[in-house]
């Protein structure tokens, strides 16, 4: 059976208008789902909590903002298939706060994608092992600071291809070998937009015109100023390790030491300039090396956090060439077969979730170790009741 990649490299044209996007401030936006190096860098002041927790009787925490460019019966078809993935994650996650989703279903005129999404603003906080790291803005709401970090309107952000051969639960038909389940696409996508996800990527060389020949965490750079202030990991990333030459490293060992090959707060005449600086640094092999862990089959891990419901590690997905989105960022395809399906970087085409879960005499689509993740960067369930939450200093 032919399977399709939840993600497809894009061609990404880099104008002088992306670039103007990065404004000193805070935390980061997310405007475009389809390209993680389009972001805008925002003020985010404390704002005082004047949200109260939301009754755990409440079905659903997901409340979706729909553009659609269909038919109105196909549009309520997507408004069903969200209603119903939000109801499972509400019914996995003990979540506090409603989570706003701003989804557009469009031709995204490719015809390999089916869609994409991710949190629509990310927010630095201090970690227990007192690192600033950046996490997404659905997860932050749940810890309830107060004053919490001004929020973006939503938090996440999503796009899925109407050009695709959908199938949903209301056809009443079988699923075609040429279909595939949309109701899968948006858990898998919702999911990364409350936080699967790692800042590893490509940007650094990408933005500058040049081949990949290592990977950074999030690049904090104003285009307008041309002023660096440092690489930062995302909550995920604190639980990755690299693997090379029968040695693990954590990806915070490998971010702090990219950090010293530029002084934070430099001010370069031009991003050339900057990307030359941190590719002539010695810190430069630990980029060429992540590049590797992240294309080498077992060469990428995720060791979960204590108590998590899955306590031993297991492989994130490395053995493709690297591709932004689907490296890194899912589950290895080694655990296609099991309860965590869900997250493999590709679907199968003619086969619905829930056939695959009754198929794996699986209790849940959102296997343990997709779980694990969930609940290591700071969301609570049954099972993980104490997650590990950050500081916000202001």
């Amino acid at each position: 059976m032919k399977s399709q990649s939840i993600y497809s490299s894009l061609l990404l044209c880099i104008f002088a208008f992306t670039r103007f996007l990065a404004i000193e401030g805070t935390c980061i936006d997310y405007p475009n789902p389809l390209d993680t190096s389009e972001k805008v860098l925002v003020e985010c002041p404390p704002t005082a909590n004047t949200d109260s927790n939301v009754k755990r009787e409440n079905t659903n925490f997901f409340q979706v903002t729909h553009t659609c460019y269909s038919t109105a019966a196909l549009c309520y078809k997507i408004k069903e298939a969200f209603d119903d993935a939000g109801k499972e994650l509400s019914k996995t996650l003990k979540l506090k706060q409603i989570i706003y989703v701003n989804a557009t279903f469009t031709d995204l005129f490719d015809k390999t994608l089916l869609g994409s999404a991710r949190s629509a603003r990310m927010i630095p906080l201090i970690s227990s092992d007192n690192i600033k790291r950046l996490y997404p803005q659905a997860l932050v709401k749940q810890f309830s600071f107060d004053p919490h970090p001004e929020y973006n309107e939503y938090d996440i952000i999503a796009r899925f291809n109407a050009a695709k051969n959908w199938w949903f639960r209301s056809d009443n038909v079988e699923i075609s070998t040429d279909q595939t389940d949309f109701y899968t696409v948006v858990l898998h996508e919702l999911i990364h937009g409350l936080g699967f996800l790692s800042s590893w990527s490509y940007n650094l060389e990408h933005l500058d015109g040049e081949g990949t020949t290592g990977l950074t965490p999030t690049i904090k750079y104003n285009f307008i100023s041309n002023k660096f202030t440092g690489f930062m990991e995302n909550i995920f990333d604190r639980y990755v390790m690299f693997v090379r030459n029968n040695v693990i490293s954590t990806s915070t060992s490998y971010t702090y030491q990219l950090n010293l090959a530029v002084a934070n707060g430099t001010i370069f005449d031009t991003y050339s300039d900057f990307v030359a600086e941190v590719k002539s640094s010695s810190q430069w092999k630990y980029a060429k090396s992540a590049l590797i862990s992240a294309t080498t089959d077992y060469y990428l891990q995720f060791s979960p956090a204590m108590d998590a419901s899955w306590d031993y590690y297991f492989y994130l997905e490395s053995g493709i060439s690297y591709k932004p989105g689907s490296s890194i960022s899912h589950i290895s395809t080694l655990y296609k077969d099991t309860s965590d399906f869900l997250m493999t970087w590709e679907l199968d085409r003619g086969v619905t979730i829930e056939e695959l879960t009754i198929q794996g005499k699986y209790t849940s689509p959102i296997g343990p170790r997709i779980l694990s993740v969930l609940e290591s960067i700071g969301y609570e369930t049954d099972t993980h009741p104490d997650p590990i939450k950050p500081t916000y200093e202001y």
